[in-house]
């Protein structure tokens, strides 16, 4: 058992570890998916993926919409974070015989994802958990569902979000394998690893990524973009930001915060910092954003507490912009956890009533330890 502090084991991952997991997409076990169910899929049958999960269990839903949105894919994905279907999907329309749902839950010990497959239960057999075990994979066993699981070779217990990208790597590879995807992208994946290699031993990148964290540093977090980031990045940005270091974090539409949650920049007492995710926008956001940006650094007192910066999003492909960005803002991460050096305590596990991500459960388990 491996006495870490959370930053210790944040800064392995990063250094060690993130690009390769974009090339592990073969860890995983499809044996229990049913032949009719996989047939249905493989032959065209389901215009409509949803995805239901919480937490990091949702993340890689997020990235597999977007990605589609991206690819031009014809297959809608809509994702719902909680198991109150009526107010959250059309569950009356005729497309319900066309779904196909997918219940995501790693540690198969979250109660929602138990909950939501009752519900979808009345709505559909076309049902697949997506687990490494657990009670959803107990329950499934139990109902004969259709199972697909996880197969990490070195999971961090604790942090699932340290390894959403491998996730997302994997269901690339599922779904190549079930005819809804052309290809599995390992080429493209495989050069982004590269990129990415490339990129964290980069002297001015980690630099740069120690200066917004310090400037960012003893205040909350406004993550803000466009639409398009704002799906695909933001959710699991604003994860690495609560997790590791601690930092209160939200996110908005650039549009949306204009209209209403820019009052609260007026003249705050305590430190603001707003992260602006640009990539190619339209000219009326580029107008937008400047004016923003001009409005919160104008040199007067009420901006005294306000940091404003803007990052990038670049890239050749989708891979290329989406993990160079998530790997920049893991390094500020990183540093800001390490200047506010908190403790964390067991809020996630207590709070959302799975005790599976517990410490004294990852203890008991033999798994390494978070000791701050």
């Amino acid at each position: 058992m491996k006495k870490q502090t959370r930053i210790t084991r944040y800064e392995q991952f990063i250094r060690n570890e993130f690009a390769g997991g974009l090339t592990k997409n073969k860890e995983y076990c499809m044996s229990k998916l049913d032949g009719k169910l996989r047939d249905d899929i493989v032959s065209g049958k389901f215009k409509q993926v949803v995805f239901t999960g919480m937490g990091c269990s949702a993340i890689v839903s997020d990235l597999i919409k977007g990605f589609f949105i991206e690819s031009g894919v014809p297959v809608y994905v809509d994702v719902v974070n909680d198991y109150e279907f009526d107010y959250l999907m059309n569950t009356k329309s005729k497309n319900v015989e066309e779904t196909l749902f997918i219940i995501s839950s790693y540690s198969g010990f979250s109660k929602e994802p138990i909950i939501a497959y009752k519900n979808i239960k009345k709505l559909s057999d076309n049902i697949i958990l997506l687990t490494s075990g657990g009670d959803l994979e107990q329950l499934g066993l139990d109902n004969n569902e259709s199972i697909i699981n996880w197969r990490l070779t070195n999971p961090d217990r604790e942090y699932p979000l340290f390894h959403a990208h491998q996730y997302f790597a994997i269901i690339l590879d599922i779904f190549h394998k079930l005819n809804i995807l052309p290809s599995n992208y390992e080429e493209e994946l495989r050069a982004t690893s590269d990129h990415l290699e490339t990129m964290v031993q980069s002297p001015q990148i980690n630099e740069s990524a120690i200066q917004i964290a310090r400037r960012l540093s003893g205040g909350d977090v406004l993550l803000m973009a466009s639409p398009k980031w704002y799906q695909i990045l933001l959710k699991l940005v604003k994860m690495h930001f609560n997790e590791i270091s601690m930092t209160p974090a939200h996110r908005n539409y650039i549009h949306e915060f204009c209209h209403s949650e820019v009052a609260v920049f007026t003249d705050p007492m305590l430190k603001h910092g707003i992260l602006h995710f640009q990539d190619e926008e339209d000219e009326y956001t580029k107008a937008k954003t400047d004016n923003l940006e001009s409005l919160l650094t104008a040199n007067i007192s009420q901006n005294q507490n306000i940091e404003f910066i803007r990052v990038k999003v670049e890239g050749k492909d989708f891979f290329h912009k989406l993990f160079s960005t998530l790997l920049y803002v893991q390094l500020v991460v990183l540093e800001m956890g390490s200047i506010n050096n908190t403790k964390s305590r067991d809020l996630i596990s207590t709070a959302a009533g799975n005790v599976w991500y517990s410490l004294d459960s990852v203890k008991k388990d033999g798994g390494d330890i978070n000791y701050g």
